[in-house]
């Protein structure tokens, strides 16, 4: 799907292709050295373009329990979004989690809220009832966007990551119910 950005250009969201896994592979390399607020350190991804094509197939034929979205500016992806059942479970199937990554260059275009809609999409017409996601303390921007989509925090994961210089940051786990119980 096509999206109006706040800089008047327009970014295609969509599926990954199995062609798109060196691309894909590249944006994660990226983006663990552009920010703290990811789960890793750069030289812990170790996916080869075989595994990441393996990961694209496996998603795209299981789109009942997960999904995953690429948004592609100006020809070039640069960044990714999935969103998955928390457990597949009958018990769990109301919830889901979202994951996000984006390249520190199109921060701000609201690229990653565009991310988001599709991600609302897929659950609602998944029947999920609650999203959930983890996001880092200090990263205030993500935060932001995440309240401006209904998600508030509930519960603090305190020390959550330790980040090589020996210093920690906690954890929001933060939640948005899409029907009221």
């Amino acid at each position: 799907m096509n999206y109006q950005l706040k800089n008047g250009e327009s970014v295609f969201i969509r599926n990954p292709y199995v062609e798109d896994a060196e691309q894909i592979i590249n944006v994660i390399k990226t983006a663990d050295t552009e920010t703290k607020f990811l789960a890793r350190n750069p030289w812990e991804f170790r996916t080869t373009i075989e595994q990441e094509k393996k990961v694209i197939e496996n998603i795209l034929n299981d789109k009942v329990n997960k999904m995953w979205f690429v948004p592609e500016y100006n020809g070039k992806i640069v960044g990714q979004c999935s969103v998955e059942l928390v457990r597949k479970n009958e018990r769990y199937r109301h919830r889901a989690t979202v994951a996000f990554i984006l390249l520190k260059e199109y921060w701000g275009l609201g690229i990653g809220g565009k991310l988001m809609q599709e991600c609302i999409s897929w659950c609602e017409a998944n029947h999920v009832e609650q999203i959930e996601l983890d996001v880092l303390k200090m990263n205030e921007r993500a935060i932001s966007m995440y309240k401006s989509f209904g998600f508030e925090i509930v519960g603090v994961v305190p020390n959550a990551i330790k980040y090589s210089d020996g210093t920690y940051d906690d954890e929001y786990i933060m939640v948005k119910k899409l029907y009221k119980n």
